[in-house]
């Protein structure tokens, strides 16, 4: 048997969709604490709440997403969440108070909360039940290398003694949500 799993191509768009989303992620969400301690000066506590917010948004908004895929379709909850994500993260540089970091925290759980929902259903969709398997394993793949590496890239550029540093790794996520977005132009309904 092959260890190249027998993909459509849609599928594999989807994927390299997935991976550039996890690399972002992996740029950022390891350093967010400590851009919004050390570069924006909001306490430790605070700093690990509004993570706390965003990531936590995702996991109880995740079943509300569930029922607005089956309303709108996975695709269009896929895009939608990742707008969300570029909004929220691409606005991080303009932090300046605590509020401001809960409310995009907010805007990016938001996006979260779509996030595996929508992806998950729309590569169910586009795979037979034989190739499900090997598609959903991919995806887990992908998802850890792209984390993996995404935090060993944000490592290598941010620095608190460059604060400017951080701008470059939020830009650089947003441009992850928003280059999986234009990866699904090619993947069908």
């Amino acid at each position: 048997q092959s260890q190249k799993p027998q993909l459509p191509r849609p599928v594999w768009l989807l994927e390299a969709g997935g991976v550039a989303n996890s690399l972002g992620n992996g740029i950022v969400i390891p350093f967010l604490v400590i851009y919004l301690h050390d570069v924006r000066g909001i306490g430790l506590g605070t700093s690990g709440a509004v993570v706390a917010v965003l990531l936590g948004i995702g996991v109880v908004g995740s079943p509300l997403a569930g029922r607005i895929v089956d309303r709108v379709g996975a695709r269009a909850t896929l895009i939608s969440s990742l707008a969300l994500l570029a909004a929220g993260y691409g606005a991080f540089p303009f932090v300046r108070q605590p509020w401001h970091a809960f409310a995009l925290a907010l805007v990016a759980g938001a996006g979260n909360a779509g996030f595996a929902p929508s992806h998950s259903t729309l590569l169910g969709a586009l795979t037979s039940g034989e190739q499900r398997t090997a598609a959903y394993a991919l995806t887990r793949v992908s998802d850890n290398l792209g984390f993996g590496i995404g935090g060993l890239i944000g490592g290598l550029i941010a620095t608190t003694t460059v604060p400017a540093s951080y701008d470059l790794l939020f830009a650089v996520d947003a441009g992850t949500f928003l280059v999986f977005m234009c990866l699904l132009m090619w993947v069908p309904q």
